[in-house]
């Protein structure tokens, strides 16, 4: 269920995107500059609130991938063939996907390809036994499957999910041409 979130939870969300440790009263400081004056006993009843309604499901550590050493970043795009079985060994490959420790993100897609998923492995040697093993288990439903590795120009943020308007306009701003309106 969709739920109506007002500028403040946004704004509450983007906060907590950037740095979930931080505590009401710098949010509160972070609100004011967006012309909101709320006080952090408000704050956290709704941090807590949207907890409850299941919007933050959790809190999570952000790791420096530069201190912990380089990690291959592998992306696995690919079609299925049309079978029977195809539904079912779906399932499964979603199962598979959902339970990888290895698996950033995975999705269903539309266009050219049917799934995509983003991938972590500590190296090349074990990003292709990966790559070997899912072709040998879900082989059968595969037409298509290309891996790409990655070097990232800029580290995963859920900050990306919860940004507001405000943030995206003032971006979009910065980087407009001055011809364009």
């Amino acid at each position: 269920m969709l739920l109506s979130l007002d500028s403040i939870d946004r704004l509450i969300l983007s906060e907590l995107c950037k740095n979930s440790r931080q505590d009401a009263a710098e949010i509160s400081d972070r609100l004011k500059s967006h012309g909101h004056k709320l006080s952090e006993s408000k704050i956290e009843s709704r941090i807590k609130k949207l907890e409850h309604e299941g919007v933050i499901t959790g809190y999570t550590v952000s790791v420096d991938p530069k201190k912990i050493g380089r990690r291959v970043i592998r992306v696995a795009l690919g079609t299925f063939k049309n079978s029977q079985h195809l539904p079912t060994r779906i399932e499964g490959l979603k199962k598979y996907l959902a339970d990888a420790p290895f698996v950033l993100f995975a999705s269903k897609t539309r266009g050219g390809y049917d799934w995509i998923s983003v991938q972590t492995f500590p190296s090349e040697e074990m990003a292709d036994e990966e790559g070997d093993v899912f072709k040998n288990v879900f082989g059968d439903i595969i037409q298509v499957y290309e891996e790409y590795d990655c070097v990232p120009l800029k580290d995963p943020s859920v900050h990306a999910l919860a940004f507001t308007e405000k943030e995206y306009r003032k971006f979009l701003g910065e980087w407009n041409p001055p011809f364009l309106p």
